[in-house]
């Protein structure tokens, strides 16, 4: 019987993906280097995930009118929320579609850590709405939205790779003063991949909420970033279940959303 060597496609996959960063390098001017590590990111998502899962940059917009940053890497749902916006070439997704975001650099670093943290909070405060389902029993409530996921992608790491995960861990300690700052997930594609599991909780002290942070930082140091990554990831966004479905009244479109159960 033939066998398939999976860790060996990967790494064939990984070096595809880093030589095409090394092209990136020699492109001297940085917008250019960036849009071209950005757009090969997004066609590695395209590519490898489940099509139900698509990838683009945008904006993501909730009910209120409020907008988040431009994010590199927007995951989101084409089937229960599809609705997506354009507009003389900016996408507008609404924050219900919403799987996860990306930011991608060309190193990983404490001020790319910071950079991060910040825009995947003007995404995760978003607010989502959550339509009411039909099912064999009548009409379900809507389910309550899982929180998006926020990452940092890159291409090279700034520390040594024996001092990576320890800067990590100072890093989220130092600058992750809010949960909706929370970093999910980092890779840095030539050294190292983890996904972080945030336990932190907010605390009462003196009459004042006091966050306090906690994480785990789960990896594989015997497969390559890129397979930790992409199973990782998809594992990740499994557990997540579906998106909720729009609940489009409140988004100002009258007739859409049932009225009873």
């Amino acid at each position: 019987m033939n066998k398939v060597d999976i860790k060996e496609l990967f790494k064939i996959k990984q070096n595809q993906m880093l030589a095409n960063f090394g092209l990136n390098e020699a492109i001297f001017h940085p917008g250019t280097k960036g849009d071209a590590t950005e757009e090969e990111w997004r066609i590695w998502f395209n590519k490898n995930f489940p099509k139900r899962y698509r990838a683009e940059k945008a904006f993501v917009i909730d009910h209120l009118g409020n907008c988040s940053e431009q994010m590199d890497i927007v995951i989101f749902d084409t089937h229960f929320s599809p609705t997506i916006f354009e507009n003389n070439g900016a996408k507008y997704i609404p924050a219900e579609s919403v799987y996860a975001v990306f930011e991608v650099k060309q190193n990983l670093n404490k001020e790319h850590i910071e950079y991060t943290k910040n825009k995947i909070k003007s995404v995760k405060h978003l607010m989502r709405t959550s339509a009411q389902i039909k099912t064999l029993h009548g009409y379900e409530e809507g389910k309550i939205p899982p929180i998006i996921l926020g990452g940092l992608l890159t291409y090279k790491c700034d520390w040594k790779k024996e001092n990576i995960e320890q800067n990590i861990k100072d890093n989220l300690t130092s600058l992750i003063k809010e949960k909706e700052e929370e970093i999910d997930f980092i890779c840095s594609l030539s050294e190292y991949a983890c996904a972080i599991e945030n336990n932190s909780c907010i605390s009462n002290f003196y009459g004042q909420p006091i966050y306090i942070n906690n994480f785990n930082l789960i990896t594989d140091n015997d497969n390559s970033p890129l397979i930790f990554t992409y199973f990782k990831l998809l594992r990740m966004l499994q557990d997540m279940g579906n998106v909720p479905a729009i609940e489009y009244s409140k988004y100002g479109i009258k007739g859409i959303d049932p009225t009873s159960n």
